[in-house]
């Protein structure tokens, strides 16, 4: 506990932030507060905030950042190294040709798991797939664009509720969501838990999150996934009176 308060004394906290402190040393490890504090030393992080949100498997945090000769806010992405959940996660790591998993230890694989919702998110975003900017990763740690205003983050459909059709035009914020999911397959890729929990409302539009068991179209189950995630989607746009069959975008979606 000690060596991890030297290296938190050694970041700058936002004012704002430093209620935080006690939270960062509770759920980060010594290995995670090195490897952000590499990140703060090449310049990627400036300041540390608050907590986006905490779970099972990660915490976001909020971050003044530097990227590319520019302050940006930054989302800090830090995957748990000791957690009991990501057996759960294997059928999505298995059968994706980007990762030799056999030269993979079992104390390693959440670096592997890092870095594909990485390239993920890169891969969505080069094809114009509403996801945040991916900047960095480095270990358990992605670095990326922040989804909200004023260190506040973009809720959730599932945040929304009912209130989403207080903001948008339903039936053309749910065409939108339809045509990312699309913009995704073309990028060769699915979602593979999309629902209500990881579709944010930012500046208007639909944003997909989470994107760590997003597999290649050439996954095994893919197409179950896709099935799966057009499902949840027309679930929670049916409470607005949206009406569409899974079976039809299924096919416009894939040809």
């Amino acid at each position: 506990m000690r060596e991890i308060d030297r290296y938190l004394d050694r970041f700058r906290f936002k004012e704002k932030g430093i209620e935080d402190r006690k939270i960062y040393s509770e759920v980060l490890d010594l290995r995670t507060l090195k490897t952000l504090y590499k990140l703060s030393a090449k310049g990627y992080i400036r300041a540390l905030g608050g907590v986006i949100s905490t779970g099972k498997e990660a915490n976001v945090f909020y971050a003044d950042g530097h990227y590319e000769c520019h302050s940006v806010p930054m989302a800090v992405k830090i995957y748990r190294i000791e957690t009991s959940e990501f057996y759960r996660m294997d059928e999505y790591l298995f059968g994706d040709r980007r990762f030799d998993l056999r030269r993979v230890s079992k104390k390693d694989i959440i670096f592997v798991w890092t870095e594909k919702e990485f390239r993920n998110l890169e891969r969505a975003y080069e094809h114009g797939v509403n996801v945040p900017k991916p900047f960095v990763y480095q270990k358990n740690v992605i670095l990326m664009e922040f989804l909200g205003e004023n260190e506040i983050p973009a809720p959730t459909l599932s945040d929304l509720g009912y209130d989403l059709k207080e903001l948008v035009d339903i039936e053309a914020f749910f065409n939108e969501v339809i045509q990312n999911i699309k913009r995704l397959y073309e990028a060769e890729l699915i979602h593979a838990d999309l629902s209500e929990y990881n579709i944010v409302l930012f500046k208007g539009k639909p944003y997909l999150i989470d994107m760590g068991q997003s597999v290649l179209k050439d996954h095994p189950y893919a197409m179950d996934y896709l099935k799966r995630d057009i499902k949840n989607v027309l679930r929670f746009f049916s409470k607005f009176n949206i009406k569409a069959d899974v079976e039809s975008l299924f096919k416009e979606m894939t040809g």
